[in-house]
C-alpha cells in the first residue's frame, strides 16, 4: 500500500532525526525558558527601591521533575528511618530529659521560621522579573513548605514516642506566653515578610539562611546526637541539604540589584540592619539552648559562633560578595562581644521566669557548673553563685514560696525588653554588651539594649511598636494570665513549665503560683 508524500516526509525526517532516548534535566531547563511570559514590566504587589535585573540567571537550575524526585527520595529516608527503626528502638525515650525539653523550644520556634518563609519566597518570586530567579524563589518556596511540616512532626513524633509531651503537643497556643516568643516573631515574622522585599531578602537568605543556618540547623545535629536524639539530625540534616539552595538565592538577589544604583545607596545599611536583627535573638538564645539545654556538652558557643559567623560567614561568604560592593556588617564587632556572655544573662532571666514557659529548665549541676567556668572563666563568681542562692532557697520547690523572680525584685535588678529585638536584658546584672538607655514618643517608654538597635528605632519608629510582656499583662496576676494562655497540662492545674527535670520531682500548680503574688509591672512606669 502506497503512503502520501507527507508520511514518507516525516517518516525521512525522524530517520535522520532520532528522538533522544533521555534529555538532561539542564537541557530541560534551557529549553523550558523559551516558554517563559515576559516579566519585565511586572507589576508586583510587593515593590522595593531596588531594581532586580531582568536576565539574573538561577545556579541550580532545578526543574519541577527533578526537584520532586529528589525531595521524594529524602522524604522516604527520613520517615522510613523515624517510623521504623528509630521506633522499634524507642529511640525518643532515650534523649536526655534536658534536651527533651530543649526540642519544645528549637523544633516549635525554626516552625515559625519555615512558615514565614513560604511567605517571603512567594514575595520574592511577585518582585523579580527575570524568568530563571523566579524558578530559584519558587523551588524555595517548595521547600519551606516541606520543612514548616518537618519541624512540627518533630514536635509531633516527640510528643506520640517520647518522654513529657506536654509542650511539644500544644506548643503552638503556649508559646505565646514567655518573653521569647515575641523576639522570636521579630526575626522570623517581621524581618522575613514585612517591608521591602529585596531587604526581606537579605533578611532570610543572606542572613537567617547563610550566616544562621550552620549554627542552628547543623550545630544543633550535634548537641542533639551527643544526648541521646536521634530524630533531631534525621530531620534537621535532611532540611539542611535544601538550604545550600536558599544561599543561593540570597546570593543571586545581590548579584541582580548589583548594577542597580540603589545598591552602593541602602545594600550595606539594609545588610547592617538586617544582620544586627539575626544575631541580637539568635546569639544568646542558640547559646543557651544548646549549653543551658543539655547535659553533655559539645563545645562552648562562643567557638561554634566564631566558626560560622564570624568567620564563614562575615569573612568568607560577605568576601564573595566584595566585588559587588558588599562589606561585612558594621556590627559583626559587636555581635562578637555578645556572643561570649549574652546568652548567659538570658538564661538568667529565663530561669527566672520559667513559670511562662512551655518548657522545663533546670539550673546547671555541679559537674556542669565546671564546664561552664572552665569555658568561660568568671562565670562562677557572676551566674554560678546566683544559683547557689537559688537553689538553697528552694526554688525548685512548689512548697518553697520561692521563683527567681522573686530575688531580681528584691535585690533591685528590673528586667527591661529592648523594643527593637523584643529580647529581655537586665542592664544591672548582665556582663554582655547591654547597657539600658530610654526614649519617649508620643507619651510612650521605649527601652534599648544598645546602640545599632536605638539607631533602627530612631530611623523608624513607627516600624517597633509591638507590646512586651510586661506592657500586655501589666497589673495581672501571673498564675491568671498563665491559665488564661493553657500554660497547663491535661488536668487544668500543673503548669507545663517547670523549675527542674527530675522525673520524681515535685510539680508546679497554679495554686502555687497564686500563693506567690507576682503581678506583672512595667519598670519602665519607675523611671
Amino acid at each position: 500500500m502506497a503512503i502520501s508524500t507527507a508520511t514518507k516526509a516525516a517518516t525521512d525526517a525522524l530517520a535522520a532525526n532520532r528522538a533522544p532516548v533521555s534529555v538532561n534535566a539542564q537541557e530541560v531547563h534551557r529549553w523550558l525558558q523559551s516558554f517563559t511570559w515576559d516579566f519585565e514590566k511586572n507589576r508586583t504587589k510587593y515593590p522595593t527601591k531596588y531594581k532586580m535585573a531582568n536576565d539574573t540567571k538561577e545556579q541550580f537550575k532545578l526543574i519541577a521533575k527533578e526537584y520532586a524526585r529528589m525531595e521524594s527520595v529524602k522524604d522516604e529516608r527520613q520517615f522510613g528511618s523515624l517510623q521504623d527503626v528509630l521506633a522499634r528502638v524507642d529511640a525518643a525515650k532515650r534523649v536526655h530529659p534536658k534536651w527533651n525539653e530543649t526540642m519544645k523550644l528549637v523544633s516549635n520556634f525554626l516552625e515559625v521560621g519555615e512558615y514565614n518563609a513560604i511567605a517571603a519566597t512567594g514575595m520574592l518570586w511577585d518582585s523579580a522579573t527575570a524568568p530563571e530567579q523566579k524558578n530559584g524563589y519558587l523551588a524555595q518556596t517548595l521547600d519551606e513548605i516541606r520543612h514548616t511540616n518537618q519541624c512540627g512532626y518533630v514536635n509531633y513524633y516527640f510528643s506520640k514516642n517520647g518522654q513529657d509531651p506536654a509542650g511539644h503537643n500544644d506548643a503552638r497556643r503556649t508559646r505565646t506566653i514567655g518573653p521569647l516568643w515575641k523576639g522570636m516573631k521579630r526575626v522570623f515574622s517581621d524581618g522575613f515578610i514585612s517591608g521591602d522585599a529585596v531587604e526581606c531578602s537579605i533578611n532570610l537568605q543572606l542572613v537567617g539562611e547563610a550566616c544562621f543556618t550552620n549554627p542552628l540547623i547543623v550545630a544543633v545535629t550535634e548537641w542533639a546526637a551527643a544526648n541521646g536524639d536521634e530524630i533531631t539530625p534525621t530531620v534537621f540534616l535532611s532540611i539542611e541539604t535544601d538550604e545550600l539552595r536558599h544561599m543561593a538565592n540570597g546570593y543571586q538577589t545581590v548579584v541582580s540589584i548589583a548594577n542597580d544604583e540603589a545598591a552602593s545607596k541602602y545594600l550595606n545599611t539594609d545588610l547592617n540592619n538586617a544582620f544586627w536583627t539575626q544575631q541580637k535573638y539568635f546569639t544568646p538564645v542558640l547559646g543557651m539552648a544548646f549549653e543551658y539545654g543539655s547535659h553533655f556538652k559539645v563545645e562552648p558557643w562562643v567557638k561554634t559562633w566564631n566558626r560560622w559567623v564570624y568567620e564563614d560567614w562575615g569573612g568568607i561568604w560577605i568576601g564573595r560578595l566584595g566585588k559587588y560592593g558588599v562589606q561585612s556588617p558594621a556590627s559583626l564587632r559587636d555581635a562578637k562581644k555578645d556572643a561570649y556572655w549574652a546568652h548567659h544573662d538570658l538564661f538568667l532571666i529565663a530561669y527566672a521566669l520559667w513559670p511562662t514557659g512551655f518548657f522545663r529548665l533546670t539550673l546547671p549541676t555541679a559537674e556542669e557548673a565546671e564546664w561552664f567556668e572552665a569555658n568561660y572563666p568568671g562565670w562562677h563568681e557572676h551566674y554560678g553563685k546566683i544559683y547557689e542562692e537559688w537553689r538553697a532557697r528552694g526554688c525548685e520547690d512548689p512548697n518553697s514560696g520561692f521563683i527567681p523572680l522573686m530575688w531580681f525584685i528584691e535585690n533591685n535588678h528590673p528586667i527591661y525588653i529592648d523594643r527593637v529585638s523584643q529580647v529581655p536584658f537586665c542592664p544591672s546584672l548582665c556582663k554582655g554588651a547591654s547597657t539600658l538607655r530610654v526614649h519617649e514618643l508620643n507619651g510612650k517608654k521605649h527601652s534599648f539594649s544598645d546602640d545599632w538597635g536605638e539607631r533602627m528605632w530612631l530611623s523608624e519608629p513607627e516600624r517597633y511598636e509591638c507590646q512586651n510582656i510586661f506592657e500586655q499583662y501589666e497589673g495581672r496576676e501571673l498564675s491568671e494570665v498563665i491559665a488564661e494562655l493553657h500554660g497547663v497540662r491535661s488536668d487544668g492545674k500543673t503548669l507545663i513549665a517547670q523549675p527542674h527535670t527530675d522525673k520524681d520531682g515535685k510539680l508546679w500548680t497554679l495554686d502555687d503560683i497564686k500563693k506567690l503574688n507576682c503581678v506583672f509591672a512595667d519598670p519602665l512606669k519607675s523611671l
